[in-house]
């Protein structure tokens, strides 16, 4: 099922595997409270709505977040960028500042079924691992309840801690108003996907299907769940090369002006045209591994066009 995905993981249009999480390092406050919690999760089922892409799994955390997306690159960079700029424009608008939350999410390609059976437990896992005390079945803001589940499997998101159920809303039943506060985003939704308690439930977009065929059997998951010490290197390992060396902004600047006076001559990136600035920004990511943020700055290219084509 899965071979055809790495044979053409070059080609843009082909639909693939991609792990999108984000460094809980650099936000530190992500997360600080239930709201927060409500708002991060709703807003994976927005954006799910608005690309072009399937919404395999993925669990938030207080720092950070893990999710494995199916699409092409085109769709899953939509996806990311739709939910970067509706949580970090929610969380200005309602702290007053997005310092230690502003988030900037990573697009990692997955180049093996090894890597996608353990990077798919991963992202079920962090609850867990990061030390909750919970086990990732149980755990509310992440979809591991959702997956090989026998008949009468009731969605932990539809009942209150004392197991009293909420009422089934579709959305079509709420006015513009009280959608918008409950998705925090002026994107829309489906109006025949559910809403219980506050939460727009992950049954609407998870494609639990595929998620399962990625294992094929509830024992190959069980025990890609349980090898935490392989499974938990890999995927580090993978994350923490995609990132690189993190540099300063002002080292950063410095880098990119040898590399101007190296290729053209001069350091002044306004004189460039379009295709040369392209260029620049693929050498600024092979060499110095910088962030999109960093890229779209020192380059003078649009944010989403460094996302799409560096």
């Amino acid at each position: 099922m899965m071979t055809n995905d790495f044979l053409f993981l070059e080609r843009e249009d082909y639909p693939h595997y991609y792990h999108l999480c984000s460094d809980g390092e650099l936000t530190p406050q992500f997360i600080t409270c239930d709201e927060d919690f409500r708002v991060a999760f709703n807003l994976v089922g927005v954006c799910a709505a608005n690309s072009k892409v399937r919404v395999l799994a993925f669990s938030i955390e207080d720092t950070h977040l893990h999710s494995l997306l199916y699409g092409t690159k085109a769709g899953c960079v939509e996806f990311k960028t739709l939910y970067e700029e509706s949580w970090n424009h929610h969380i200005g608008r309602i702290r007053g500042t997005r310092e230690g939350a502003d988030i900037e999410l990573e697009l990692i390609p997955v180049d093996s079924e090894e890597y996608l059976m353990n990077v798919g437990t991963y992202t079920i896992y962090q609850a867990t691992k990061d030390g909750k005390q919970v086990m990732p079945y149980d755990y509310r803001w992440g979809t591991g309840s959702m997956y090989f589940r026998g008949t009468g499997y009731q969605p932990i998101w539809t009942t209150d801690i004392y197991g009293n159920c909420f009422p089934l809303v579709r959305v079509a039943e709420y006015s513009e108003h009280a959608r918008r506060r409950l998705l925090c985003s002026r994107l829309e939704v489906p109006g025949s996907w559910s809403i219980c308690g506050d939460i727009l439930l992950p049954d609407n977009y998870i494609d639990v299907c595929h998620f399962e065929r990625i294992y094929r059997t509830a024992n190959c998951y069980r025990v890609f769940l349980g090898d935490n010490r392989n499974r938990d290197q890999m995927v580090q390992e993978k994350m923490a090369a995609f990132r690189g060396i993190s540099l300063e902004d002002t080292e950063a600047r410095k880098h990119c002006k040898d590399i101007m006076k190296a290729l053209h001559g001069f350091q002044d990136v306004r004189r460039l045209d379009g295709h040369q600035r392209m260029l620049l920004a693929q050498e600024l990511r092979k060499r110095l591994k910088l962030s999109a943020r960093q890229i779209s700055s020192l380059s003078l290219l649009p944010y989403k066009e460094v996302c799409k084509y560096v």
